[in-house]
């Protein structure tokens, strides 16, 4: 298993709290398979588990849920091109990926 593909099957389905947990136990699965890169996969998988543990049990409208899918497949796009980066970029836009997630997004 590849990220790109963790990343694609996340972007091809539904926004419900199933897509979100799927994604986040394949990324932290990804980190052992490749820790030379576990910080990226961590990074989505936190962002994917803190959606889960938010909203599992709450009823949240489509438009909520697309909006929060929308910002981790952002993210996501990021980090596909991170792993097919050099090192230093790769790390830049881990960096961007984190920032963005600790100060922007508010809903997870």
């Amino acid at each position: 298993m590849e990220f790109q593909d963790i990343a694609q099957r996340f972007d091809s389905a539904t926004s419900g709290t199933d897509a979100f947990k799927s994604f986040y136990k394949d990324a932290f699965e990804l980190m052992k398979a490749d820790p030379g890169n576990a910080s990226l996969y961590f990074v989505v998988g936190i962002a994917a588990q803190s959606y889960v543990r938010t909203y599992e049990d709450q009823g949240i409208s489509g438009e909520f849920a697309d909006s929060a899918k929308a910002t981790l497949v952002g993210f996501n796009t990021k980090l596909v091109a991170a792993l097919a980066a050099a090192p230093q970029e790769r790390l830049r836009l881990l960096g961007e990926v984190a920032i963005d997630y600790e100060w922007n997004v508010h809903s997870f």
